[in-house]
């Protein structure tokens, strides 16, 4: 704790965030909640189920007994009662434990979640310690028909969102995984993969570096970074391939299955590219995986897969699942690049001015009656110069102001001025409701 002396002798907290820790003042969250809203929006037409899960779970539920390298970027400490625990750093394994803990859950099961999740790693430049995910995953489904719908959600979100650019890099871990026991590297296969995840942050160089350290011969390394690199611009591309690595067949021609049910989905073909560099980090994905920028950035703003046996890891049966995670700090920062998101000040749109204090019970009662009716109102609570009421409604984005006073009082009406086109206009106050209903 950090204090700070001030003249009388008494120490103060000096007000700080936690590093990699952030807040969202009213003018940012107002529009990160109306972001919500869509994605909330488009998950429940397309049929996704709300769940909420603990912020806290057992740290054995999160890593394993093993612990692992999730382990390491994530916040884990003893409680008060000596039981390991953790936060929880997706939303993808709390997913698998209701599944196994649950077993009645009617399948397919397509569940949305969005909440925020932590990560014990080095703050950057859109990535922070605690971040919101929005979840959508589809449980119970063996078909690659559950990532061509996943993959169409996420474009209809997008689409929603107003991005005219964007694109779904799509690939498969069986590909990469056939292509790695074809070349005698499978037991090493985590450990690459998760170098090629990062090839995109570190660079080429890098990622080839790092293929040395594990002591990777050139050959096989430089065949790995041309493997990757390869372009596939159709099932040609593809096929030619599996000729050459026939261990890549099924993860292929999953793939080609996919790339079909979606170019159905999704009537623009160009928002899909296959990609064989994207690995996603995970180890727990076991087929299909994808990733979604927006314009030319090559930073992700959501990402998923397959992962059909996580939930088994909880001791369930093998029950298929895949599913897609919105990182919300990112599309926020993205959406404001873009300019498709505009700062806005305060949820209200009227504001009922406070001219006279005799007649404090009629603004009272015009503020109940505006609520009543569904509209965001705000009421001034300090009689004082009408000039201020109306800057601090023109200062907080308030468009309308309702002005009351003895004069309107004795003609049965009242004024409603547009603070941003500077007009007014004077009604009648039977008719203040249906008008303001009108306009809203």
């Amino acid at each position: 704790m950090q204090y700070k002396k001030v003249s009388n002798g008494v120490s103060k907290v000096i007000p700080k965030t936690l590093k990699g820790f952030h807040d969202y003042l009213p003018v940012e969250q107002i529009v990160r909640q109306k972001i919500i809203e869509i994605i909330k929006g488009v998950y429940e037409r397309f049929g996704f189920l709300p769940l909420e899960t603990p912020a806290l779970e057992y740290a054995e539920t999160l890593f394993g007994k093993g612990g692992g390298e999730n382990e390491k970027l994530s916040y884990h400490f003893k409680d008060q009662g000596g039981r390991e625990i953790a936060l929880r750093y997706d939303l993808t394994v709390p997913l698998a434990r209701v599944i196994a803990q649950y077993r009645d859950i009617k399948k397919p099961f397509k569940r949305y979640q969005i909440g925020p999740v932590w990560r014990a790693e080095k703050p950057q430049k859109g990535r922070f310690r605690e971040f919101y995910q929005c979840d959508a995953d589809i449980v119970g489904v063996q078909s690659v028909l559950a990532e061509a719908e996943i993959i169409a959600l996420i474009s209809e979100i997008l689409t929603a969102l107003g991005v005219k650019k964007f694109l779904i890099k799509i690939n498969n871990r069986k590909i990469l995984n056939g292509f790695l026991e074809s070349i005698d590297l499978e037991k090493k296969s985590a450990l690459i993969l998760r170098l090629i995840d990062k090839r995109e942050k570190i660079g080429g160089k890098n990622m080839i570096q790092g293929l040395r350290e594990l002591d990777i011969e050139l050959k096989k390394t430089k065949e790995i970074n041309q493997f990757i690199k390869t372009p596939i611009d159709n099932f040609d591309d593809l096929e030619k391939l599996k000729n050459k690595y026939p261990q890549i067949t099924t993860g292929a021609n999953e793939l080609k299955e996919l790339m079909e049910s979606v170019s159905i989905l999704i009537s623009d073909k160009n928002i899909c590219q296959i990609d064989l560099s994207l690995a996603r980090g995970f180890d727990y994905y076991t087929g299909p995986v994808f990733e979604v920028c927006l314009a030319d950035s090559i930073e992700s703003i959501a990402g998923g897969g397959r992962f059909d046996q996580l939930i088994s890891s909880f001791g369930a049966q093998n029950i298929p699942a895949v599913g897609i995670g919105f990182g919300l700090d990112r599309l926020f920062n993205a959406l404001k690049g873009l300019r498709l998101v505009q700062e806005q000040k305060s949820t209200a749109k009227i504001m009922v001015a406070f001219l006279e204090k005799n007649l404090l019970n009629d603004y009272l009662k015009i503020t109940r009656e505006m609520r009543a009716q569904g509209l965001n109102t705000f009421f001034y609570f300090e009689n004082i110069k009408l000039g201020k009421q109306l800057k601090f409604a023109a200062d907080q984005g308030i468009k309308y102001v309702l002005i009351y006073g003895s004069r309107e009082k004795e003609k049965d009406e009242i004024i409603i001025r547009n603070i941003f086109e500077s007009k007014q206009k004077n009604i009648k106050i039977e008719k203040l409701k249906d008008y303001l209903i009108k306009i809203n």
